[in-house]
């Protein structure tokens, strides 16, 4: 199992984007539909395994991971120039707590080939399609299709599966190409 959390991969998406590809195209709409397709990339590539434990739900707009969205949603539909710092605390033996705020470091994914060429992958594939192109291809896979009404008539905490994007995809796994 890997150690690395949605907001890790996130985090990484959005330093790729600005420091290797230097755009300035990607929104949190978009931010969420790339991290989905990591997830399933990771997936397909590794028997199954999760690239991290969070899960994604079914949104109106597509697949979420809520709190990445929480943590990039006021970008609104602004480009997401940097990495968010995480936070941390730790309860001190003596009595009260500790805290920090935590930079991004790229580095741990940089040294880990294996997710770092899983997410670059995608990247690559999908970063110069529109928020809204990314939006209408999860709209057609029918994993997302079989909740449509329940998702569109507001009900919440409709999660996709680890098995279920795996089956899904093992079959229809051209969701890199354009």
């Amino acid at each position: 199992m890997n150690n690395y959390t949605a907001m890790d991969i996130a985090n990484y998406i959005v330093w790729y984007v600005n420091n290797v590809l230097r755009q300035r195209n990607l929104t949190p709409l978009k931010l969420q539909k790339l991290l989905y397709y990591v997830q399933v990339n990771y997936l397909i590539h590794n028997q199954g395994q999760p690239l991290f434990p969070d899960s994604i739900q079914k949104w109106q707009y597509g697949p979420v991971v809520p709190n990445v969205y929480f943590e990039f949603k006021d970008n609104g539909i602004s480009h997401i120039s940097e990495p968010k710092s995480t936070f941390s605390y730790q309860m001190n033996p003596e009595g009260g707590f500790s805290f920090e705020f935590k930079k991004f470091d790229a580095s741990k994914i940089n040294n880990d080939p294996v997710v770092q060429n899983s997410i670059i992958t995608v990247i690559d594939h999908l970063i110069d399609r529109d928020a809204f192109q990314l939006v209408n291809k999860t709209h057609m896979e029918s994993i997302w299709l079989k909740d449509q009404s329940r998702i569109l008539m507001g009900e919440k905490g409709i999660e996709y599966t680890n098995q279920e994007l795996y089956n899904y995809f093992l079959v229809n796994n051209d969701f890199l190409r354009t």
